[in-house]
């Protein structure tokens, strides 16, 4: 029988979105042969299936429609009826089809009940995930991923906008990762002994009142042997070493120490005190990537290196006592590598950062805040830990203290130990 499209009333439905150029070709279909299929409803004119029909009619301009009428459904045949227009004639989008899978096995769950255990104390669902997998034909894992995703998108509805349900599924292990380290660094940081019985290190003191930021005098080498590592376990490595690089191609410091033999120590040892995926940075000299180097230096201490390195831009500071012999140079790499398979970033980051140094200036090799931010925020999560064993100016711990890290920095010069004391404690 002929309804007015009018008189149809049209309620929550499992698809939230339709595609024009599906409707458009539906449309196009019903004026060549007609419809094919009526439109069904229930005794009060409740639309139960064919949305996209009536859209396709609309579309060319008509006011009634063919419907059948279904009278005494209960709501459970209403939502197998559904499901049977949508997910299994048409694509839904990834979204819609995931939270309509989760809506009829819960319905399946309703209309099959509970059943009593045998302790008799408590009841289980008759219908479980496994029969929703059967049904639907895909294995019980994909179903159960399906529905957690289902109820994560009820929950956070912008993991639904993602262009398709891998991206999706991707996001949410990306918070549920975000998640657990969040705790687990929480859970450390209350669990932790006292400051002062976390180490026997006699030049270690704590530059925060919550003892997040300490400072250790002396080489990291030595501090990295001795050191007990049951509450001491990095999240980050942030650093950029003493390279020396004015001191020509032998990379020997001032008191003639090979300084790709210190930096390879120190990677050595602090590599098993390194979290499983944490991500490091280290600032370096151009040279020592167009040699390879330092690629190979990082590789031979067993880290993962990724393909791209951050840059940071230094505008309008660039000097050169011979421009006119070679570029200038206006920028500084940070090689980005990782114990193992690194973390996820938190958000996509841009590996140019441009930045200048604010306020004053304490050390020659100081790096600016913001791009120290950016590194710590998507590296780790808050109570997280991370080693700088090439103190220096001492900002990855005023940036630490800020962002509600902790930090651990390690310098054996003096005067810097000095200054990181008094910057850090007041920054």
């Amino acid at each position: 029988m002929e309804i007015l499209i009018s008189d149809i009333i049209i309620k929550n439905r499992q698809r939230t979105s339709m595609d024009d150029a599906e409707t458009d070709q539906l449309a196009e279909s019903v004026r060549l042969i007609g419809l094919i299929n009526p439109v069904v409803i229930n005794e009060d004119n409740t639309l139960i299936a064919g949305e996209r029909r009536i859209r396709a009619y609309q579309k060319l301009g008509r006011t009634t429609i063919e419907a059948t009428f279904k009278k005494d459904l209960t709501p459970f045949q209403r939502k197998m009826m559904e499901y049977e227009e949508n997910i299994r004639r048409v694509d839904l989008p990834y979204a819609d089809k995931i939270l309509a899978e989760e809506d009829l096995h819960n319905a399946y769950v309703e209309e099959y009940g509970k059943t009593k255990t045998l302790s008799g104390r408590d009841t289980r669902n008759v219908w479980k995930v496994e029969d929703t997998a059967a049904l639907l034909g895909i294995s019980l894992g994909s179903m159960s991923e399906r529905l957690q995703l289902a109820r994560a998108i009820r929950k956070n509805p912008e993991l639904g906008e993602f262009k398709s349900e891998s991206q999706a599924k991707s996001a949410l292990r990306r918070k549920q990762e975000l998640i657990g380290r969040k705790l687990i660094a929480a859970i450390t940081m209350q669990e932790a002994p006292p400051p002062e019985t976390q180490s026997t290190w006699p030049n270690r003191i704590y530059l925060s009142d919550d003892s997040r930021i300490s400072l250790v005098e002396g080489d990291s080498r030595d501090y990295l042997k001795h050191i007990e590592f049951a509450y001491e376990t990095y999240d980050c490595l942030l650093t950029d070493p003493p390279w020396q690089v004015e001191y020509d191609d032998n990379f020997m410091d001032t008191t003639g120490q090979d300084i790709f033999q210190l930096i390879g120590d120190v990677l050595t040892l602090v590599k098993p005190k390194l979290s499983d995926g944490s991500l490091c940075w280290m600032f370096c000299a151009t040279k020592h990537l167009i040699k390879g180097t330092i690629h190979k230096l990082v590789l031979d201490c067993g880290y993962a290196i990724y393909d791209q390195i951050l840059l940071w831009y230094k505008p309008r500071v660039a000097h050169t006592s011979h421009p006119y012999d070679s570029l200038k140079n206006d920028y500084e790499p940070c090689l980005f590598f990782s114990k193992g398979k690194g973390r996820s970033l938190q958000e996509p980051m841009y590996a140019v950062q441009e930045a200048l140094i604010k306020g004053r200036r304490v050390h020659p090799a100081q790096k600016p805040d913001e791009v120290l931010e950016t590194i710590i925020k998507n590296s780790t999560v808050e109570n997280e830990l991370i080693l700088d064993p090439f103190a220096g100016s001492g900002r990855v711990g005023i940036v630490a203290q800020r962002l509600k890290r902790r930090a651990v920095l390690i310098e054996k010069e003096q005067d810097w130990f000095d200054t990181i004391v008094a910057d850090v404690s007041g920054g």
